[in-house]
């Protein structure tokens, strides 16, 4: 177990939990966060070590929500685990936990271990985060940014984050064999996958910076969906991926919405070089890139899986910061 200093913060004092601390956090609490007038409590820490490495978990009451608390108590008590030794201090938030996975990123824990189904505080599906000694007191560095404002806009469409409520829409609308036989793997999903991607795995892949899901909406709701994908930094290149529901298609949609993605991937995400595929017999997209700003590179054969086993060529396009 870590043994917990007292920590003076600029509007709290973060103090070792009394045994018979009352505290409705859902753990017994190992440091309390509080207040400097009538020392009411604000927040709770509770540590458990494993070899070099010390995990902790996190709780605010419910009148402190919103003001960035546990980012603090977490950065304010980091020294103190690395000056005892730890090599690594960790937290392990429910995936469906946004506040906390943001909260933790905001105090400089990056996404680093994956997700792991039962490893959560709660017993659900977790996400691993670890702040090292170097890392800096956060908030940790993100491969893809939030929107601007949340949400990316023209005149007609809007670009917005896929949330809990697009789960029937998202179904109905990825679970039509028109629009999944132009899937990477031609097949509709379960319900049990719709439903993760919109509670939870969106969210959650936006935030470890590997895929942005984006709904198309014209102000009547759920048109389609896009997104940015096989993000690399390094070498500055993701792909863009976009399906319209039948219905809506013909009217533009999809167009302005690579337009609107690529402005973001190009100015926001700083990506140099954005790219697509397309079946060959895939006329529709592939005008949709041309009126975007894409360029046709060429064939790639066997770029994609069929069900048959056999694989079916794709054509390239990508569009450049520079053209």
């Amino acid at each position: 177990m870590y043994v917990f200093e007292p920590v003076d913060a600029a509007a709290f004092s973060l103090r070792v939990a009394p045994e018979d601390a009352k505290v409705d956090c859902g753990f017994a609490p190992d440091a309390l966060a509080v207040g400097p007038e009538d020392e009411s409590v604000w927040g709770a820490l509770g540590f458990a070590t494993a070899g070099s490495t010390v995990g902790v978990r996190y709780w605010v009451a419910p009148e402190r929500r919103g003001k960035h608390l546990a980012a603090v108590m977490l950065r304010a008590v980091a020294p103190g685990v690395f000056a005892s030794g730890a090599s690594r201090f960790e937290v392990r938030p429910p995936v469906r936990d946004q506040a906390a996975i943001r909260a933790a990123m905001r105090a400089g824990f990056r996404p680093d271990g994956g997700v792991a189904p039962g490893a959560a505080w709660d017993g659900t599906t977790a996400l691993t985060l670890g702040l090292l000694p170097g890392d800096g007191p956060g908030p940790a560095p993100r491969v893809l940014p939030d929107l601007p404002g949340g949400t990316l806009r023209d005149d007609l469409i809007t670009l917005r984050p896929l949330t809990p409520d697009d789960y029937e829409a998202h179904l109905r609308h990825r679970s039509r064999p028109e629009v999944y036989s132009g899937a990477v793997l031609p097949l509709p999903p379960s319900e049990l996958e719709a439903r993760e991607v919109c509670e939870w795995r969106a969210a959650v892949e936006w935030l470890r910076g590997r895929s942005a899901l984006m709904v198309i909406d014209d102000g009547t709701g759920y048109q389609g969906t896009i997104g940015l994908y096989d993000v690399a930094r390094v070498v500055g290149t993701g792909m863009i991926g976009y399906d319209l529901r039948p219905e809506t298609r013909g009217r533009g949609y999809a167009t302005r919405a690579v337009r609107l993605l690529r402005r973001w991937a190009f100015k926001e995400v700083g990506l140099d070089r954005v790219w697509a595929g397309t079946d060959i017999h895939n006329t529709a997209s592939q005008a949709v890139l041309r009126r975007a700003g894409f360029r046709l590179e060429g064939v790639e054969r066997g770029g994609l899986p069929t069900l048959s086993g056999r694989r079916r060529d794709t054509l390239l396009w990508a569009s450049l910061s520079s053209d």
